[in-house]
């Protein structure tokens, strides 16, 4: 029997870190918008549509990371150690 490679608490601080970040990247992306003619509005879009893009990879390399990480600490058999 496996252990799980997903828990629950793995998944909340993983959504914690998105969150975070995408509210950090959204100030950082905000000076970046080339919108400035278009108004304060169209800038805060810009910056969010372009954050909730750079949060999604960070969510899906989080998730990646850690279903590796506890594949890897995982008990292997003598067959899989020899390459088999």
């Amino acid at each position: 029997m496996k252990p799980k490679l997903i828990t629950k608490w793995g998944v909340v601080v993983d959504l914690t870190l998105t969150v975070v970040f995408f509210a950090w990247m959204t100030t950082v992306l905000k000076k970046h918008v080339p919108w400035v003619e278009s108004g304060e509005t169209a800038v805060l879009c810009g910056a969010l549509l372009c954050s909730a893009c750079l949060s999604g990879v960070l969510w899906m390399a989080l998730n990646l990371f850690r279903v590796t990480l506890a594949d890897q600490m995982l008990p292997k058999d003598q067959s899989d150690r020899q390459g088999r």
